[in-house]
Parts: structure tokens; C-alpha cells; sequence
């Protein structure tokens, strides 16, 4: 017979009241950049804080176990607490620890990796690595999204609170380039109407070891020719080629409709080591180059190839990682899940002369499990998976074809942590990480794994 729990009424004296705020002192930093501080119990996550901050908390949201709140009053500052250069830094949503000396920042940084890979994974005897400083901490993004509002006219980052758009003359993550491109599409909007009805955003890549840059300008509505025109016109020196973006729905997705070349040229080059890849505006391509290339450098150390070796290279996107290591080995086997990026790879592997790739288009849980069927087996498997981490399909399917040394490149530490205690059950063991600050200022973290099988 069913057994139903009684429910229990409380009468309005057994309600404990929510907790609204407090003063509570910043003991650490977690993922997300934010300051954990702890309130009658109750964990508390706020941003722009440092530890060793003593602040009045107000709590704008509750969960289960933790709570998230704003600094309304700062007490005592933390010794590690610095001004932020940027004057927009508390409201735009674009960094996160301007407020700390980039020491620090490393420093929490490394402690936040090896936080995760203990206490998710449950491998504290890991060895983490001092974070790999970035040596221009500043203006290093070759890749930007700016968005614009009709209403103010801004054209810029979004805020950190809400959905406002702020206007952005200069930003100091990113290539100055990039600045000087908006400042004078700020320029042609102001006396255009009929752009300020349509436009959307704006995306400005600059290739920073060869000066091109790419723009493509996103519009709700097609262009006339003339406008077009004049968008040329007035970028034409700053510019290696122009892109028009017709969204067809307003989607999540950044490019969903068509996409034209307006004027210059269809593609852009960028230089990595000795390589010279090519880039469209839908290519992805990392936004820190110098920090790239020591990625790749890291990564083609953790493979110690030897040339005669079979290498999976998976979730490979454009391909940049197989093809920096083809030369170093038999066969590459990359595959990627979207097709335009697989086309893009077979093209770059064509224009550098490299034929000992074979790219395919799937899933790659998919396509693994295929190889396996086929009696296909790799000496070395390279996975640089988006935030959401590997499925545990493609894991399981790499450990029944015993690879013998894996090389896991993340952008997510917590999603790193959970999948190296999968492979760790599944018969490997984990050498080391390194973290690569890649994207400075803000929380995220770049890592590079090795991993032996037992």
C-alpha cells in the first residue's frame, strides 16, 4: 500500500524569516569570479569582492543552499583590493577582477582549478600548476561583440545588471583596433537613420600578427546598396573585409540567416607559430593569440609525438590543433560537429599543404563509437570540448579503445574536474594540469590535462 508523508503546517511563529542582508567578511574566491562570504550559515556569493573584504550585503537571490548578493557598503578593504583602471568596470558585465593586481588574479585562479579537481573529481593528489601568466593582460582580445540600443543609441558591451547596453568608447581588454572601428561606425549611425533602425551588432576581428580585420555588422533588416556603400566607405582603411549579417530570427544563435560580403576581402589571416590559418567570420579561433600559441605549445608537448602515431584530434573546430600537429605525426582524425568548420579545416590543410589530415563532420561521441566498431585505435586523443565538457559516451568509448595517453583541453574547470574522475574510473590517470590565463580580467580559465592510461 502507498505510504503518503504527512504535510506538516507551520504556523507563522515556526516561519524562520528570510535572511535579507548583513555584514559578512569575503573569505575566498569560486568560479564566476565571485567573493564567498558566509551569513548565519548561509554561503553568499558577491561579485566585485576580494577576499579579506569586510561589506554589507544585500542578498538578491536565493537558492537551496547559498544565496547571492551586492555590496552595499564596504567596510574594510581587502589588502589585495586595487582600483579598477576601467571607469565603466562596476557597471559593464565584461570583467571581473579588475579589482585585483594580476598576481592575484593568477594566483586565485590556480587555486580555483585545484579547488575543482578536488573537491568535484575528488583527486586532490592532482598536481595543478601555477597559472601561465598572460603577458599583455591588457588589450589582448582579438575577437569582439558590441551590441547597440536603438532607444539610447549606445553601442557597446551589456551591463553586468540587467540588459542595458553600454557605450563604450574604449575598452582596455580589447585590441585597440577594435576601438577604432566602432568609433566610426558611431560616427555614421549618428546620422543615419535608417541604420539605426536595423542594426543589431557589430563584430570586429583583428588578425594581430598579420593587421587584417574582419567586420561583420549584424542588421534585423536587409541594407540598401547604398548604405552599404557607405559603411565601406568609412571603414575601408581600417578594414580587410566587410560582412553583412541578415538575421532571419532572433535567436540565441549569433548568426542565423545570411551572411554577404559587402566589400574587401572574404576571408582574414592570422599567423600561429608558423602557420598561417584562415579566418571567416563564423571561424572559431581563440581571442588571445600570444596565449594561443602557448596553448598549442602545451599541447603538442602533452602529445610527445614521436611521428609514427595515429592522433584523434575531437571537438575540432577549425581545425587549428590538428593541423599544428599533423606535422609531428602519421594521421590526424578530426572531427567536429558542425560542418561549416570542417569545411573551413579541409580548406586550411589544403592552402598549408598538409595531407595526412582526414576531417569528419559528427558527433563525436558518434563518430568515436564508429571508430571503435571500424577496429580504428589512436595513439594519442586530443579533446577541446565546448563549456558543457565531453559526453560520457565518447569517454567510455576512448577507454574501451585503450588510447594510451590523452591530452583534455578545457575552458571550464568544473566540467574538466567531473570528466577527469570519469576517465579516472574508467582506467586513467591524470599527470597534471596547467592553467593558461586566456582571457584576463576576467573569471575564465583555459587548462590543459594530461592523461596516462593505467
Amino acid at each position: 500500500m502507498t505510504q503518503h508523508r504527512r504535510k506538516i503546517h507551520k504556523t507563522p511563529h515556526q516561519v524562520q524569516p528570510e535572511l535579507t542582508g548583513g555584514t559578512i567578511t569575503i573569505e575566498r574566491l569560486a568560479h564566476g569570479g565571485y567573493g564567498v562570504g558566509y551569513l548565519d550559515g548561509l554561503t553568499v556569493f558577491v561579485p566585485r569582492t576580494a577576499p579579506g573584504d569586510s561589506i554589507d550585503v544585500r542578498l538578491t537571490e536565493y537558492r537551496r543552499r547559498y544565496a547571492f548578493g551586492e555590496i552595499q557598503a564596504l567596510h574594510q578593504a581587502s589588502p589585495y583590493r586595487v582600483p579598477a583602471p576601467c571607469p565603466l568596470y562596476e557597471d559593464c558585465g565584461g570583467c571581473h577582477l579588475q579589482h585585483l593586481p594580476y598576481a592575484h588574479q593568477l594566483a586565485h585562479k590556480t587555486a580555483q582549478v585545484q579547488d575543482a579537481i578536488a573537491r568535484i573529481g575528488k583527486l586532490p593528489d592532482v598536481p595543478v600548476a601555477p597559472m601561465l601568466e598572460n603577458p599583455q593582460p591588457f588589450h589582448y582580445r582579438n575577437k569582439v561583440l558590441y551590441h547597440y540600443d536603438a532607444a539610447s543609441g549606445a553601442l557597446g558591451l551589456v551591463a553586468r545588471r540587467g540588459s542595458e547596453i553600454l557605450d563604450m568608447p574604449h575598452c582596455l581588454i580589447n585590441d585597440p583596433r577594435a576601438d577604432a572601428v566602432m568609433a566610426r561606425l558611431r560616427t555614421l549611425t549618428a546620422t543615419q537613420p535608417a541604420l539605426r533602425r536595423v542594426l543589431h551588432q557589430v563584430q570586429v576581428q583583428v588578425g594581430q600578427r598579420t593587421g587584417d580585420v574582419l567586420v561583420t555588422v549584424f542588421v534585423r533588416a536587409a541594407l540598401s546598396v547604398a548604405l552599404q556603400r557607405q559603411l565601406w566607405d568609412i571603414l575601408h582603411d581600417l578594414v580587410t573585409g566587410l560582412f553583412l549579417h541578415v538575421k532571419a530570427r532572433q535567436t540565441p544563435a549569433l548568426f542565423e540567416g545570411i551572411t554577404s560580403p559587402i566589400a574587401g576581402a572574404q576571408v582574414m589571416h592570422e599567423r600561429v607559430g608558423p602557420w598561417l590559418f584562415r579566418i571567416e567570420p563564423q571561424t572559431f579561433f581563440q581571442v588571445n593569440t600570444v596565449q594561443m600559441e602557448r596553448l598549442y605549445a602545451l599541447v603538442q608537448d602533452a602529445a610527445a609525438l614521436r611521428g609514427h602515431e595515429m592522433v584523434f584530434d575531437l571537438y575540432s573546430g577549425g581545425g587549428t590543433i590538428a593541423l599544428t600537429l599533423a606535422p609531428h605525426c602519421a594521421t590526424v582524425h578530426a572531427v567536429e560537429v558542425h560542418r561549416p568548420a570542417t569545411l573551413l579545416a579541409m580548406q586550411q590543410a589544403a592552402a598549408l599543404g598538409i595531407s595526412n589530415c582526414q576531417f569528419r563532420t559528427g558527433k563525436v561521441e558518434r563518430i568515436v563509437q564508429r571508430y571503435l566498431a571500424e577496429g580504428i585505435r589512436a595513439d594519442v586523443a586530443v579533446l577541446d570540448p565546448p563549456r558543457p565538457g565531453c559526453r560520457p559516451e565518447a569517454l567510455q568509448a576512448l577507454a574501451l579503445m585503450r588510447v594510451p595517453r590523452l591530452v583534455y583541453v578545457s575552458c571550464s574547470p568544473p566540467t574538466l574536474a567531473r570528466d577527469l574522475r570519469l576517465l579516472h574510473d574508467f582506467g586513467y590517470r591524470t599527470l597534471g594540469v596547467q592553467p593558461v590565463d586566456m582571457f584576463s580580467q576576467t573569471y575564465h580559465i583555459e587548462c590543459v590535462a594530461t592523461l596516462h592510461r593505467s
